[in-house]
């Protein structure tokens, strides 16, 4: 096993929201996490959210000791007062998403800025809305092609996703569930998101770390100096991770950074 050890002053900390702050069990954030964070800042270390997640969708994340958010994989990036970055899908690539949707091929989730809406409910909607604690509402998804949309979820399953690949043309697609696929703008995603906040602050790759369990979080986890994959992560995810904490519920985030001597017992 590898030693504990960053290599560098830590002066930023990205934390992933399913899976890796937000239990699945609970659908909220560890105690020993909160404090976590608490301590991290008091300590000077900036901590930013990378979530799949909009904006609406984080009511279960207090933000007191966060410094800003990445939303929708890194589609949108918010300061507490403005709009940092913003950039929404191809219309033409949703268009033919929603053809797709219309003629009975998978059922999707469309990310506005300020709502989201579904086409339909199906088992893998149902059981992705249990293990995040929300519902989603069924909507008219013909709205999005004319309102800008920032992020879809196709509920695709492993080996049927050509279907999407073959009919958008500026896409990336990232998964964390069995059950379907976050789609977004083919350069987008969390890594050039961490690494735009990075430069922002002025802090560089290796004074940061990221923590995170889910496919969609390989590219933030290789975008800093330090990688921290929690227990329950994928295996692909614990795979290429610096370290490997313990699972959400088991206080995963806390253990790491004191492991790591980012805060005192």
């Amino acid at each position: 096993m590898p030693q504990w050890n960053a290599g560098h002053k830590v002066k930023a900390a990205f934390f992933d929201a399913d899976g890796t702050l937000l239990s699945f069990t609970s659908h909220r954030i560890p105690d020993s996490a909160q404090i976590a964070l608490s301590e991290l800042k008091r300590n000077g270390v900036k901590c930013f959210l990378a979530t799949g997640r909009p904006p609406y969708q984080v009511d279960e994340i207090p933000i007191d000791n966060l410094e800003a958010f990445i939303l929708f994989n890194g589609q949108f990036i918010l300061s507490r007062d403005d709009i940092l970055f913003r950039e929404a899908m191809d219309h033409a690539d949703i268009a033919r998403v929603v053809e797709q949707v219309k003629a009975g091929l998978y059922e999707c989730l469309f990310m506005e800025a300020g709502r989201c809406y579904i086409s339909g409910h199906n088992d893998r909607v149902r059981r992705i809305e249990q293990s995040v604690g929300l519902e989603f509402p069924e909507g008219d998804i013909e709205e999005a092609l004319h309102n800008e949309i920032f992020q879809l979820n196709a509920y695709l399953a492993p080996g049927e996703t050509d279907v999407l690949a073959n009919a958008c043309s500026n896409i990336k697609m990232t998964r964390w569930s069995p059950d379907f696929v976050d789609v977004f703008p083919r350069a987008g995603g969390k890594a050039r998101a961490v690494r735009r906040v990075l430069d922002m602050y002025g802090i560089s790759p290796e004074e940061a770390i990221a923590f995170g369990d889910g496919g969609n979080d390989i590219g933030m986890l290789d975008a800093v100096g330090t990688s921290i994959a929690l227990g329950n992560a994928n295996p692909e995810v614990k795979e290429m991770a610096s370290f490997v904490t313990d699972d959400v519920d088991h206080d995963g985030i806390y253990n790491a950074c004191v492991r790591l001597g980012l805060i005192d017992v």
